[in-house]
């Protein structure tokens, strides 16, 4: 639930934000959770708390836990679709390509950098690409084509072709 905490479902851009700020005063994250903990065979939802605030909020929604109603499965569709038309990369950063990757490339970093600039048009992405995730580590463009990353990539995302999208957009 990675995206929960401080990801995209928590700093959602403005035009997916309205959806849910429509609905109420409840946390983005209660949605998320209860969406996952809503679905068919789910009988155990796990979320990652950093702080007992989050721990509060998930114990508000989940002592006596109500599915998503009607209106809310369609904030979370609207919010999804947003998403969608970004073009993002789907990567859930769980880091496991970057263990074998020979040219150690953080490549979820890179692809955090390219989602931020699709998101928000955000101008420190740059700066983070240059100058954090690549400084002692390995730019888009270092990528060999070898294909451990994408055997460990639980996504199947076609890592080979989206870092030469990163390189191009960063590496101009």
């Amino acid at each position: 639930m990675e995206p929960v905490k401080g990801g995209n479902l928590v700093n959602l851009p403005e035009s997916a934000k309205k959806y849910f700020t429509e609905l109420g005063s409840a946390s983005t994250a209660s949605y998320a959770i209860r969406f996952a903990a809503g679905c068919k065979g789910v009988f155990m939802t796990l979320s990652g708390m950093s702080d007992l605030a989050q721990m509060n909020d998930n114990i508000s929604y989940m002592k006596d836990f109500k599915p998503l109603d009607e209106k809310e499965m369609q904030a979370v569709q609207n919010v999804c679709a947003v998403f969608k038309g970004m073009n993002l990369i789907a990567c859930t950063a769980c880091r496991y390509c970057i263990d074998g990757c020979p040219k150690k490339i953080s490549i979820p970093d890179l692809f955090a950098c390219m989602n931020t600039k699709n998101i928000y048009h955000d101008w420190n992405a740059n700066y983070y690409y240059d100058e954090v995730h690549t400084k002692n580590r390995g730019k888009a463009s270092d990528c060999i084509k070898c294909g451990k990353c994408e055997k460990a990539c639980p996504q199947h995302l076609p890592i080979r072709d989206l870092l030469k999208g990163v390189a191009k957009e960063f590496e101009k």
